[in-house]
């Protein structure tokens, strides 16, 4: 969210209002629809739209006496200018818009709108992208009032945070030749650069940071380029191999200032200082190659070590995505054996809350050397280890020791003896173990086992059903009891390790346990709904593993016990989150589990099904739609849950299902159990099994008739699916175009045949209906739903004589009209193929696939709101923010 204060920065540097500082780029941030680049790149082809207003609008933004109150329409303004110089030369675009000159010329005027003054230098900044112009502009001394050093400036200009952010991405812009470096040296802008990466606006020092490291990879890149084919080069050979380093000596006025800033600030005192630099370095091993950075890291890796020896309290974090990103981003043999040894001290370096993060970075690393991805895994599961221990009467075997001369950190014990420490280290834990389980080429050298037995141990302290075995266990189960936050980040790396398991006890503990979770009425709404996720995956495994016979006799045991009662309880329980997530369990469990008869004839007879048939009369609207999907997924209406005792009964039950249903349709005020209801009759007709052709005939006219015409437009929406799947579906599968090419002969009696049967159920008017909808998606469906029907219309022979009507563009009132004076019946098949042929469908989709506001966002219309500001500056002085 944007605050009134810091808005022109936050708009210029492209803040979402994140924690992180933005990007900077050219950006498009305001309060209404952004103008796209894609919209202004179409629109600024046209160039009767800004032929005449161009013009008068830069004469308002180089007169000082008027002002724009928008930034934002300043900021769409660069958009365009960003898309038009991304197809067309600078020299091109001054040639066609020779009014652009005007604002660069304004430049030189007094008493300018901050916000007037930093557009004008971004747009000075993609005018000078190319070289010649650039020496244009610096000739003409453009380039020297507007970039030269900031002293040169007014005073009062330069204060405004949004002029000092203006300086810097217009200098970003022109980042495309060498002219602007010698530019920069020669006027000291670089010193003035280093100096606003301190800025007390967080936009200006985050875009002088990422600017200072733009420039430096910039130099280098041409450094690079300049010297390798001559002898000012060495090499560094050790035992890893042989890399090309470039000679400092040759390198570049800007290089060389750079270079020294970054190594003076590592090797000072000041905290914030070697942070500063650490970013910048991390920001650089992004963009620069190999061998230019690995020609930097020779001249501040001694600044580097010597860090390793401080205090890591407040640098230990960007020094570790320092090396992390140097290790990612830089592919040198050299370079990387030296990060290797420095991520190893600094892993040792740090305390364990500290290293976490590390340990869990190093272990995504491609080819990191054993010995340190074993040091970084054994810190990640240490305090399960420690906890395990501590707790557990099982031998320590059983914990996840991975190297016994690290298995003890001194910090540990600490962290884990006051509640807040302890609570933040075991949910990092977790949080950066579930990460690293869900990469499963690099879970090799983990034993699974134990993990589960310490994470078992750590859900069962949080719970009280664990007994810890020490003292300091006690101390720990009292900080985890009820503790939602860690049962979260437990249960998910349960449900995370399921794939790896395959021990019959693993299973069966881990199935006792979330049961236990089920169970336990204190279970919080939302760790009740991540069990029961992990539960299926647990359930799931036992059908799925290679030896499913043993692992099927224990998950009859577990069903046949608590299970169903259990279910049955939370079902009904007063929180509706709960009774909505259990529901949701159950429809996907019985889905799962549909191809397996003793499941089916046990859910069957459970009573289940005619719970969830309760349940669609619950007070709230996100249960009843959770059950009637659960319905839908539970495939209650297939012989497989014929429950009971005669067919006479199990048809009488399916007319109530669907009774219930049209009624939910018909009268719920809701519009999520309407949805639910739709979506479902739609699953239905597109698995003919489930209701039989007549069924489908019958209940589908009927659902459409309600759904097309719902003020819900995601009702709509599945309402047009649902209309497709039953064009596409078994009803007419023998003479459905879409299913198979027809004979010649008999192509037009059944493209006939099968747009009778259309007509008779009604689709073309849902169909027709749908096409002149308020909302844009439910339209766009429709139309294509319409042409593909067209495409079909077009196959009988008949048709000759209506196809050269094609081209007829309506809208609603005219469609309806011109049907009524021709007399076209849409229940009439030679009426609808009449209709069909002569509509221009492709113009209509065309036209659909539209932005809705496109006319609002063209060029066009952005000048001409340019120019109702400046001429009601006045009217609009209130404060809209």
């Amino acid at each position: 969210r944007y605050y009134r204060v810091g808005l022109r920065e936050a708009m210029l540097a492209g803040w979402d209002g994140g924690l992180e500082p933005p990007v900077p780029h050219t950006v498009t941030a305001g309060w209404s629809r952004p103008y796209l680049a894609q919209d202004f790149q179409q629109s600024c082809t046209m160039e009767n739209d800004y032929a005449e207003l161009l013009p008068r609008v830069c004469a308002v933004l180089g007169d000082s006496r008027k002002s724009v109150v928008d930034d934002t329409c300043l900021e769409k303004l660069l958009d365009c200018f960003q898309a038009i110089t991304g197809n067309e030369t600078e020299l091109c675009i001054l040639q066609k818009i020779p009014c652009l000159i005007n604002i660069v010329n304004a430049s030189k005027q007094k008493d300018l709108n901050p916000s007037i003054l930093s557009f004008i230098m971004r747009l000075t900044g993609l005018l000078a992208a190319s070289e010649d112009h650039f020496c244009k502009l610096e000739a003409d001394g453009i380039m020297n009032s507007l970039f030269g050093n900031p002293a040169n400036l007014e005073t009062e200009a330069w204060k405004d945070a949004t002029v000092r952010c203006g300086w810097l991405l217009g200098i970003q812009n022109m980042l495309h030749h060498e002219a602007l470096i010698h530019f920069l040296c020669k006027h000291d802008c670089i010193s003035e650069i280093i100096w606003l990466q301190k800025d007390p606006s967080i936009f200006v020092s985050s875009t002088a940071s990422k600017l200072l490291a733009n420039i430096l990879s910039f130099t280098l890149q041409h450094s690079e380029f300049a010297t390798l084919k001559t002898s000012s080069k060495i090499e560094v050979t050790d035992a890893v191999g042989t890399v090309t380093q470039l000679d400092s000596t040759v390198w570049s006025e800007c290089v060389c200032a750079i270079t020294e800033h970054i190594d003076e600030f590592l090797r000072s005192k000041i905290t914030s200082n070697i942070q500063q630099s650490l970013k910048l370095l991390s920001k650089i091993s992004v963009t620069c190659s190999a061998v230019c950075f690995s020609s930097l890291w020779l001249k501040i890796e001694g600044s580097i070590k010597s860090l390793l020896n401080g205090d890591l309290t407040t640098i230990g974090q960007p020094l570790a995505e320092l090396l992390l990103n140097v290790s990612r981003n830089t592919r040198c043999d050299v370079l990387h054996s030296k990060t290797w040894e420095l991520l190893r001290l600094l892993l040792s370096s740090l305390n364990q809350a500290e290293a976490l993060p590390l340990a869990s970075g190093i272990l995504k690393l491609q080819n990191c050397p054993q010995p340190l991805r074993m040091q970084a895994l054994t810190i990640m599961i240490q305090p399960l280890n420690y906890i395990f221990n501590m707790t557990s009467a099982q031998p320590k075997d059983a914990a996840v020791v991975l190297d016994e001369g690290t298995n003890h950190r001194v910090d540990l014990e600490q962290h884990l003896s006051k509640k807040s420490t302890c609570i933040s280290l075991i949910c990092q834990t977790l949080s950066h173990l579930f990460e690293f389980l869900k990469m499963p080429s690099q879970v090799k050298d983990l034993s699974h086992q134990a993990l589960i037995n310490s994470v078992l141990t750590i859900l069962q302290l949080c719970i009280g059903t664990a007994v810890p075995a020490t003292s300091a266990g006690i101390k720990i189960g009292r900080h985890l009891i009820g503790c939602i936050k860690v049962q979260r980040a437990g249960i998910d790396v349960i449900g995370a390790i399921v794939q790896w398991t395959g021990e019959v006890k693993e299973v069966e503990n881990a199935l006792n346990l979330l049961l236990d979770y089920v169970r336990n009425p204190d279970t919080d709404c939302t760790v009740l709904k991540k069990t029961l996720q992990a539960l299926l995956q647990w359930m799931l495994r036992c059908i799925k593993v290679a030896d499913s016979p043993v692992f099927e006799n224990k998950l009859q045991e577990f069903i046949h016990g608590d299970f169903i009662s259990i279910i049955k309880k939370r079902l009904f329980d007063v929180h509706w989150e709960i009774r909505d997530s259990t529901i949701e369990f159950l429809g996907e469990l019985c889905f799962q589990f549909r191809e397996i008869q003793s499941f089916c004839l046990l859910i069957g007879t459970s009573g289940l099904p005619h719970l969830v048939l309760e349940l669609l009369s619950d007070p709230e609207s996100y249960v009843r739609a959770s059950g009637i999907i659960a319905l839908g997924k539970m495939d209650y209406l297939s012989p497989n849950w014929q429950t009971l005792s005669n067919e006479k009964n199990f048809m009488e039950e399916k007319g109530i299902i669907l009774s219930s249903l049209l009624d939910i349709l018909n009268q719920d005020t809701e519009g999520f159990p309407r949805r639910a209801v739709v979506k479902v009759f739609a699953d239905w007709a597109k698995n003919s099994h489930k209701l039989s052709s007549c069924e489908l005939a019958d209940v589908v006219p009927v659902v459409l008739k309600v759904g097309v015409y719902d003020l819900d437009w995601e009702v709509k929406m599945y309402s047009l699916e649902l209309a497709e799947a039953f064009i596409d579906g078994s009803p007419f599968k023998s003479i459905n175009p879409y299913a198979e090419a027809l004979p010649n002969n008999t192509r037009s009696t059944q493209v006939r045949g099968f747009l009778q049967n259309l007509c008779d159920a009604g689709i073309f008017d849902i169909l027709f209906h749908a096409l002149w909808d308020c909302d844009r998606p439910v339209a766009q469906k429709a139309c294509k739903i319409l042409m593909k029907l067209k495409t079909t219309a077009s196959r009988a022979d008949s048709i000759e004589n209506v196809k050269n009507l094609n081209g007829y563009k309506p809208n609603s009132e005219s469609f309806h009209s011109w049907l009524s004076h021709n007399h076209l019946n849409l229940k009439n098949v030679e009426d609808v193929m009449e209709v069909l042929i002569t509509l221009d469908l492709e113009y209509q989709h065309q036209q659909l696939t539209c932005s809705s506001d496109h006319i609002e966002t063209s060029l066009r219309s952005l000048l001409q709101d340019i120019l109702a500001a400046a001429e009601n500056s006045e009217e609009n002085d209130a404060d809209c923010y």
